[in-house]
């Protein structure tokens, strides 16, 4: 696992799939978001990222993941007291739950039920939890009503309103998978490298493709964005504004700034108010912190 960066309770102790709850201090956890293309993890004390890492799934294995986790719980004089999880991919789930064994740490698997979050779906459970953890960490941190787009494999747009109810959202290709698709699905495209070109007009085939698929997917999610808050804005308070946080594996791309927080012209104003690539850790420290402060059964 590569170590990122240093930083700026866990769940009752329990294996996943395992919903009962047993209240009890925590001060340092694991937080382990395990996507389609990365699994990140941050030491995380009471909110606070310590240290993180990420492992690009399509090379890693299961080793891996329990020697990063491992560099990371021994970062810190307080060892982490368990470890909490959102997971989109079953195999990885696998081999973070004989990681949590070797490291003998109690592991909370998080699913759609353990979200406190109230939804306007006839089906909350067939929503990933993951994209519940983005709008319930988002909302908690930068206040509805809310719209959170996720750069990963896939681009989900969310949306959050004034009352607080996950609406539901979006999901298309992401900005790698898209690019993926246009080389491996024709004959003489190149891959490209996923940059913001400095014109939308492309001079050369790379400038053209990457014309398409960045500036394009900034496009059209900013035609979801704009649409989604006109739907939610007539039930919004007088004055309140819709915000943008944009998160995921692509909001930390060195030119992320530029592409969602910079105006891209007179009548195309900045789409996001915030980026914050760790919102999903931070969304897991702050569930942690939420489960263990639910009274034991039987406690007055």
């Amino acid at each position: 696992m590569v170590s990122q960066r240093p930083g700026p309770d866990s769940p009752p102790p329990q294996r996943s799939g395992d919903a009962s709850t047993q209240a009890y201090h925590l001060l340092v956890i694991l937080a382990v978001d395990i996507g389609n293309s990365a699994v990140k993890a941050a030491l995380v004390e009471e909110g606070r990222i310590l240290g993180s890492g990420r492992l690009e799934t399509a090379t890693a294995v299961g080793d891996d993941l329990l020697d990063g986790l491992r560099v990371l719980a021994g970062a810190h004089a307080e060892a982490p007291s368990g470890i909490i999880s959102v997971s989109v991919v079953d195999r990885w789930t696998e081999r973070l739950e004989l990681a949590a064994e070797r490291l003998d740490l109690p592991l909370t698997v998080v699913a759609a039920s353990h979200i406190p979050i109230s939804t306007t779906l006839v089906r909350p459970d067939t929503t990933g939890p993951d994209r519940l953890l983005a709008a319930w960490a988002a909302a908690s941190l930068h206040g509805v009503p809310v719209i959170v787009v996720d750069l990963g494999t896939a681009t989900t747009v969310d949306v959050v309103d004034a009352d607080g109810f996950f609406q539901g959202g979006a999901i298309m290709p992401g900005l790698a998978l898209s690019a993926t698709a246009l080389t491996d699905g024709t004959a003489r495209l190149p891959r490209v490298a996923l940059q913001l070109p400095a014109d939308a007009i492309g001079s050369d085939t790379t400038g053209a493709m990457q014309s398409g698929i960045v500036i394009g997917h900034i496009g059209a999610v900013r035609e979801l964005a704009r649409r989604m808050h006109d739907r939610i804005a007539p039930t919004a308070p007088s004055g309140a504004r819709t915000r943008v946080v944009v998160t995921g594996g692509h909001s930390s791309a060195a030119w992320a700034h530029t592409a969602w927080r910079t105006p891209a012209g007179p009548s195309l104003p900045a789409i996001a108010d915030t980026l914050d690539p760790d919102l999903v850790l931070r969304g897991l420290a702050m569930l942690a912190e939420h489960m263990a402060a639910r009274p034991s059964p039987g406690a007055h």
